[in-house]
């Protein structure tokens, strides 16, 4: 496949009836096993449509988060998860099959969810991602400080103490110029 354009992404709130589609994004999104001791193998609702939509609200709340697809000719090929925090929002999960990834699909996707913090005052858009027991980033730290964030600090919480002793969470951070600010 060839190199997606944004006008070709569209990024939309998730309905319920999406949920087969999630699955897939997110069921496609690693090799089998790839995530072993980064959080993978932790049982999350997003692996199975009849899980997920029975934790569904409304209009698109899963366990909290709200959830977000990108679509191409009708198809999802992308998900990810927000949160509200107050002056920011928080990208708590985000997924492209492996078969679309490096093609922008996910650059999109949070490009999409730091316009809407610009649009809704946020100071920042925050992420993490993990650091295994033998401290190993995962793959995906390149991508996100090419994309502008910034490691802030790494942490041990409960998310990392569930996957195991010595893992950490490495938290991201972006922060967005709004119009007038000096800096931009």
């Amino acid at each position: 496949m060839t190199e997606v354009g944004a006008f070709d992404i569209h990024v939309r709130p998730a309905t319920r009836s999406d949920a087969p589609g999630i699955v897939w994004v997110s069921n496609s999104s690693v090799l089998p096993g790839e995530d072993a001791g980064f959080g993978g193998g932790i049982d999350s609702p997003f692996h199975d449509a009849s899980a997920l939509a029975a934790l569904w609200r409304d209009p698109n709340v899963v366990g909290g988060e709200e959830v977000l697809v990108a679509e191409m000719g009708g198809r999802i090929v992308g998900c990810a998860t927000v949160e509200d925090r107050g002056g920011e929002l928080e990208l708590v999960n985000i997924g492209v099959p492996l078969q679309l990834q490096g093609k922008g699909i996910g650059t999109i996707l949070v490009r999409s969810v730091e316009e809407r913090a610009r649009v809704e005052g946020k100071q920042a858009v925050t992420a993490g991602t993990s650091r295994n027991a033998a401290g190993v980033a995962w793959k995906s730290l390149p991508w996100w400080q090419h994309l502008g964030y910034r490691v802030t600090h790494e942490e041990e919480n409960e998310w990392t103490r569930s996957i195991g002793p010595g893992v950490r969470e490495i938290r991201l951070r972006k922060e967005l110029l709004t119009e007038g600010d000096p800096r931009g």
